[in-house]
């Protein structure tokens, strides 16, 4: 059975691609973690603007639609650090954004 996703969850990574890019990087390296420098070079975005896709940062990215608030992306502290790793649910929905994506792809 396919999960089940709320559609707040699918009108904030339609709103962002940078929030896109970084759910695919973390589901390419899933199940590790990694900081947040990182994910900015990879994805070849500013760390302030990393930083807002996942955990949320003033108008500009809201918390309410951030990754981690919407349980796709888990933030875990170690002696200090942060790291970030998709959660299971968030490797389900990049699974299943694979798929329609693929099946919308031949209507364009």
């Amino acid at each position: 059975m396919p999960p089940i996703i709320d559609p707040h969850i699918l009108r904030s990574l339609h709103r962002s691609e940078l929030r896109r890019r970084i759910l695919h990087y973390l589901y390419e390296i899933y199940p590790s973690a990694t900081y947040l420098s990182e994910i900015a070079r990879v994805v070849s975005s500013d760390p302030s603007n990393v930083r807002g896709a996942l955990v949320g940062l003033g108008n500009r990215y809201n918390s309410e639609s951030s990754l981690v608030y919407l349980g796709l992306v888990e933030e875990i502290v170690n002696n200090g650090f942060k790291y970030y790793r998709l959660t299971e649910y968030g490797k389900k929905v990049v699974e299943m954004l694979k798929d329609y994506q693929t099946y919308y792809r031949k209507f364009m």
